[in-house]
């Protein structure tokens, strides 16, 4: 699990998330999203941050 994964929108709002069960794919990250629930795909380059557990 990572938590405190800063995160940007395409709308411009920033997040924090905690991910799991992630999946690598370029330019994409496929992760369960705690904040949301559910299986979410990120795109690398909005990722502005990670905090190791």
């Amino acid at each position: 699990m990572l938590p405190g994964r800063r995160y940007v929108a395409a709308s411009g709002s920033r997040t924090v998330r905690t991910l799991s069960n992630l999946a690598l794919d370029p330019p994409y990250l496929e992760a369960w999203c705690h904040l949301r629930n559910a299986e979410r795909v990120f795109t690398l380059s909005r990722v502005q941050g990670v905090m190791p557990v």
